[in-house]
């Protein structure tokens, strides 16, 4: 016994320097033998940032911040509560060919996703196509979440390890760039690793959660997760939102990476197909700052789910996180945050290649997005200076709350009216 268990390490072992030669190879030689792709096949109109008066202030903090990072690209939309919108635009969308960013280029926006993909989740409940405490087993085979619930999957409370943190899938993850990612594959990653801790004790966030929430979106309703987010964003008018699939020749920002094997600033677009069909619900979305920012502001001002809900998505538990210091809470797919004494509502995205930031004010009314195109920039030190511009904005418009009470009728409230987005009907989802 003694040396078949000797045989069995050594098994293992090889295998685990097995799985560490392909990530290394895959990953360095994709980025230093592979010719790297140029910028986007279709060049995006170089129409101007868009604003109202005052909004200077706001544009010179982004090419300040894009400067200090030397010439990241960023893209940054601000909706304010009576409705004016401004964009703005910094730095280069590929650094190769000096090509600018602009207000159309699509950027990932990795875990800003998981306000998408819990949306989808409470338009479902609000249509009672499934409940937030029901058991994740009634539509996925994994023996461990018996007393695992669909809210304690949205608000990181189930247990489940996140697949993200798995060594081996790690090693295939970045040493396979070109791989292409399926779900039973990504299942298969967890399927028999054991909880971390009772279902509804505590709060720790895992990338787990949101892929078994978008298995669950698609067993509910027969369609795949990029279908999905696209008919949600259709439904809002928005054009430049994606995930998963895309149609041919979108003006995609190119990704960069300083930080994950400190090799330098390096090119990241090889990694594209790999790093979004493993994030898939937990981190797939492509648009443009623009539509997070119109997605973000309806969702959080009731134009988009009844209020009840929405105040559902901000019953927040107590969610320290050393990786966002600024975190308070964390609701169904929402994050609380502090930033600079001021209270936000929203999330936080980082994928290789490209960051992101996706907050709400909740006192204010505003909606800021923030997009960028390099792996590790401070996302919320960037919302601190940009909440001082928008608070020297001229004549700020009265604010108004967002803190919404659940209606008396139902879980979700009854007959609350969605409104209007810009002309556009809002209908359920």
């Amino acid at each position: 016994m003694a040396a078949r268990g000797v045989a069995q390490a050594a098994r293992a072992l090889l295998g685990l320097v097995a799985l560490a030669a392909l990530a290394f190879f895959g990953y360095t030689g994709y980025l230093f033998f592979v010719p790297a792709k140029g910028p986007a096949t279709v060049q995006p109109s170089l129409e101007p940032a868009v604003g109202f008066p005052g909004s200077e202030g706001l544009q010179q903090v982004l090419d300040a911040s894009s400067a200090e990072l030397e010439g990241v690209g960023l893209q940054a939309t601000l909706i304010l509560p009576d409705g004016r919108m401004w964009t703005g635009v910094a730095g280069r969308a590929h650094h190769e060919s000096g090509q600018p960013m602009t207000p159309a280029h699509l950027l990932h926006v990795g875990s800003v996703t998981k306000i998408y993909t819990a949306a989808l989740v409470m338009d479902l409940a609000v249509q009672g196509l499934l409940g937030l405490d029901d058991p994740v087993t009634r539509w996925i085979d994994l023996p461990q979440a018996e007393a695992v619930t669909v809210r304690m999957l949205l608000n990181h409370t189930s247990g489940l390890p996140s697949y993200t943190e798995d060594g081996p899938f790690l090693f295939r993850w970045f040493g396979q760039p070109w791989k292409r990612w399926e779900p039973p594959e990504l299942l298969a990653v967890i399927r028999n690793r054991p909880l971390k801790f009772p279902p509804d004790s505590r709060h720790e966030y895992s990338n787990t959660n949101y892929l078994l929430l978008g298995f669950i979106l698609e067993a509910v309703t027969g369609q795949p997760y990029g279908q999905l987010v696209q008919e949600l964003a259709g439904r809002l008018g928005l054009k430049a939102t994606f995930a998963l699939t895309y149609p041919d020749r979108l003006p995609v920002a190119t990704g960069y990476d300083q930080s994950l094997f400190r090799l330098g600033r390096r090119n990241m677009a090889r990694f594209r197909i790999a790093m979004e069909t493993g994030a898939h619900a937990a981190g797939a979305v492509l648009a443009t700052s623009h539509d997070v920012a119109r997605f973000l502001h309806a969702l959080m001002t009731g134009q988009l789910l009844p209020l009840g809900a929405v105040a559902a998505m901000q019953a927040f538990v107590a969610a320290p996180d050393e990786d966002v210091p600024a975190q308070q809470g964390y609701g169904l797919g929402l994050r609380q945050l502090v930033v600079a004494g001021q209270p936000l509502v929203g999330h936080t995205g980082t994928i290789a290649g490209y960051s992101a930031v996706a907050v709400h004010h909740a006192e204010k009314g505003y909606t800021l997005v923030i997009l960028s195109n390099l792996s590790v920039i401070d996302q919320l030190g960037l919302v601190a200076k940009m909440q001082a511009a928008i608070d020297r904005l001229p004549v700020p418009p009265e604010a108004e709350t967002s803190t919404v009470k659940a209606p008396a009728e139902g879980e979700f409230g009854a007959g609350t009216d969605r409104g209007t987005l810009e002309g556009v009907p809002l209908r359920r989802l």
